[in-house]
Order: C-alpha cells, then structure tokens, then sequence
C-alpha cells in the first residue's frame, strides 16, 4: 500500500510539474510564435507545439546549449557555441524560431499550405517531409500537446 501512495504521489508531482512547465513555454514563447505565424503563414500553435515537444519545453542539452528549440541538423558553429554536436547552433532563441519556419517555408508542402490554420493537417504535412524519424509517433505527441496547451 505504502508504495502504491509514493507511485501514485510521484506521478500526480510529475504530471503537475510538466502541465505547469508546458503552461510557462507556451506563455513565454506565444508573441514570437504570433508574430512569426503572421510573417511566415504557419499557425503560431504548430510553431509552439513542435518546439516545445523538440526542445522537452526548453529544458533539453539542444535548447539550452545551442539555443536549438527544434532539433535541427546543420553547422553547429563550434567556434561559438563551444559545443561538438551535428544540431545547428544558435545565437538566440528566436533565431531558432526563425530558422524553423524558413525550414518549413522551404518545404515544397508549404506553398500549399501556407495560410491554412488546421494545425493537425500542418502537422501531418511536417511529419511527411522527413522532419521527424518515426513520422507518426512524432505526429501523435505533437498533435496532443497542441491539442491540450494551444487551443
């Protein structure tokens, strides 16, 4: 019984602890997400949603190191950033949410999709140009953290 109670007091701290952490990204990185969403065409949530999955809410190696909120690949910049890695160094957060959406406006999907604010057909459309190794499970935790955070 008595560990029954310490799982159960774990999971309901962990649970709480990522609502509250997820609640924070979103507030914090909303007006960029906004304002590149208008710029670029691509639905502020879908921005919000990808970073927060890649980035594990701004807490991963990637995000605080090299700035990478993302997950992508490229020239790292060691000589900047000080960091051997195959991800793409970043001098500022924007940047690298900047450099996503230019990403995404680089995808041949994105002349169709440009404008269109279904945030799961948007989603789709990402996991379908490679972006993410296993297309459907990245679709899947994506598509539900937009679902729960943005809407």
């Amino acid at each position: 019984m008595k560990q029954v109670l310490i799982v159960l007091f774990i999971s309901f701290f962990a649970y709480f602890g990522s609502t509250q952490n997820a609640t924070s990204y979103f507030a914090k990185y909303r007006k960029l997400a906004d304002t590149l969403g208008e710029t670029y065409g691509i639905p502020a949530c879908v921005i919000l949603g990808v970073a927060y999955h890649e980035s594990a809410g701004g807490t991963s190696e990637l995000a605080k190191k090299l700035h990478n909120h993302f997950g992508i690949k490229g020239d790292c910049n060691y000589a900047v950033s000080h960091h051997k890695s195959s991800y793409r160094y970043y001098a500022t957060i924007e940047d690298s949410y900047i450099g996503f959406c230019k990403l995404v406006a680089n995808k041949k999907m994105y002349a169709l999709m440009k404008g269109n604010t279904d945030c799961e057909l948007w989603l789709k459309k990402i996991a379908a140009t490679g972006y993410a190794a296993d297309a459907s499970k990245w679709f899947g935790n994506v598509n539900s953290i937009v679902r729960k955070y943005c809407q």
